[in-house]
């Protein structure tokens, strides 16, 4: 971890493929999300390429229920994936969640999932992006290994 970067690895059985296809369907994120905030997708589509935008509903007990625009800023196909979120219409604030994959052999995958904020220009956003810090960034990475069980 740096300031500005949390990053968790961990190994899951599950071919490199599956797991970047379960990663790219928002979807599926509710089930995979470690920290209990991310609550529904409004997109329904697969994520397939950079610019694309995907919606997810949130709920966080501080801040309530609200809605995020998640505008994928990496996608290298069963390699990464990551987006950069902002209110609904607003342009993104700066900070970066992602997943690095690397395969392991035929049926494992390394999976990194990070969360870097070295360009986030929001200072309200600032103050709260350790929230989800790196156990429930585990966490996630568990949901993910047993949702390819």
């Amino acid at each position: 971890m740096s300031d500005t970067r949390i990053e968790v690895t961990d190994t899951v059985d599950a071919p490199v493929e599956r797991v970047f296809a379960l990663l790219a369907d928002p979807d599926r994120h509710p089930d995979l999300d470690g920290s209990g905030t991310v609550h529904a997708s409004h997109t329904h589509l697969a994520i397939t390429e950079i610019g694309e935008v995907f919606v997810m509903e949130m709920d966080h007990a501080a801040r309530g229920r609200y809605r995020v625009e998640n505008h994928v800023v990496r996608y290298e196909e069963d390699r990464a994936l990551a987006w950069t979120p902002a209110k609904p219409g607003e342009a993104p604030s700066g900070h970066v969640w992602g997943w690095e994959l690397a395969p392991d052999g035929d049926d494992r995958t390394v999976v990194t999932h990070y969360h870097d904020w070295a360009d986030l220009t929001d200072p309200a956003i600032l103050g709260r992006v350790t929230e989800v810090g790196a156990d429930e960034m585990r966490a996630t990475i568990g949901n993910l290994a047993a949702a390819l069980a």
